[in-house]
């Protein structure tokens, strides 16, 4: 059964948490984190998986199912102000942007799209998007984007956590271009509380990531070429052969910069929402739907038909992918702001939702952040 949880916001507020080096208060929670999601030497099989056959099954994915069923409504005004102690951890810049005209001005280098096989052996991806850490090497998203929860024994009421398959993280993903390199998982951190219960209000979880590379494709001459060629994927087609070397591209923070992050802040002010449309005029989105922006004011909800009474909502104009980044004070010429919500379902066509970002975040945040 889900632990139930006072409210953050009022007099019940959480004990505040203090975003520094000294030690942490002790919580009444476990952070669950995963064995690694793929070891160093088969990452780059992991990314192969993906790059093989020109790179279809990323034009091939479909976005992962939201939670569905979600009917939040707003909290009254009076009482439901966020309470505890207000704490942010500031964003940090990759490498200079390069001069002249791009399509993506102002839009974040950090987001992009992790891909992985579901359940169902398919496919999938959902938003996500860099965030600051000691070892510049985390990704933030949606928990149902890295998690497969499934009830532990019938009637029981929990659940146990299996971590998707092939997990890999494209930063500007656009068009089937990987223009920043791809990211293998390495190890997932959640809040128990999702992992066990699939509780909406812990709908979170940080990916720490190995090294990335680029991949390049080069075209080889005949069929000896192409059977000597080891260097990366290859695959070839009616018109050729092609190989694609995988290229070191460094840590995702070094290459991409990381967002900052905020909690506890009031529920007032306008935020930028970065995310990738979930549909499209034909039918559900695919894996080359490319970055949008918008803009809302968020508000407090909660659907206690499912237990989730901490939630964040916001109308926007577009359906937000799952893990699309919610960012506070954004400066598009940095492409840099504080992460303070992350899109994990809808409620009705319009209205996105996110988990409320406490302290409880924080501490799941603080223990992916310093991991190795």
């Amino acid at each position: 059964m889900k632990r139930i949880l006072p409210p953050l916001w009022g007099a019940a507020a959480t004990a505040a948490l203090l975003v520094s080096g000294t030690a942490v208060p002790a919580h009444a929670y476990e952070i669950t984190v995963t064995t690694p999601l793929v070891s160093d030497a088969k990452a780059a099989e992991v990314i192969s998986y993906w790059l093989g056959d020109g790179g279809r099954l990323l034009a091939a994915a479909t976005p992962v199912s939201a939670p569905a069923g979600i009917d939040a409504t707003p909290l009254p005004a009076e009482g439901s102000a966020p309470g505890g102690v207000r704490g942010v951890v500031p964003a940090s810049a990759g490498v200079k942007r390069a001069a002249g005209p791009s399509r993506n001005v102002n839009l974040p280098r950090t987001t992009g799209k992790v891909f992985f096989v579901g359940s169902d052996g398919l496919p999938h991806w959902c938003a996500g998007t860099s965030v600051q850490s000691d070892h510049r090497n985390l990704v933030a998203t949606a928990g149902h984007c890295v998690y497969a929860t499934r009830p532990t024994a019938e009637g029981a009421g929990e659940s146990a956590p299996t971590p998707y398959r092939y997990w890999v993280f494209v930063p500007g993903f656009a068009g089937g271009g990987t223009p920043w390199g791809v990211y293998a998982g390495e190890q997932a951190f959640a809040h128990s509380d999702y992992t066990r219960y699939g509780d909406l209000d812990r709908d979170y979880a940080f990916v720490s990531v190995h090294a990335g590379v680029l991949p390049k494709r080069v075209t080889l001459r005949d069929a000896a070429q192409y059977a000597a060629f080891s260097a990366g994927p290859k695959y070839h087609t009616a018109t050729g052969y092609t190989g694609v070397r995988l290229l070191p591209a460094g840590r995702l923070g070094d290459k991409v910069g990381g967002q900052g992050l905020a909690y506890n802040l009031p529920v007032d002010r306008p935020l930028a929402i970065f995310g990738y449309p979930m549909r499209t005029a034909e039918g559900h989105a695919s894996g080359n739907t490319r970055l949008t922006r918008a803009y809302g004011k968020p508000f407090l909800a909660r659907d206690l038909s499912r237990r989730a009474n901490e939630l964040v909502a916001v109308r926007s104009a577009f359906t937000a992918a799952s893990g699309s980044p919610w960012l506070a004070a954004y400066r598009g010429v940095r492409g840099l702001g504080y992460l303070n919500g992350l899109t994990i379902g809808l409620s009705g066509p319009g209205t996105g939702l996110s988990p409320y970002f406490d302290g409880e975040l924080f501490q799941v945040y603080n223990t992916a952040r310093r991991a190795g």
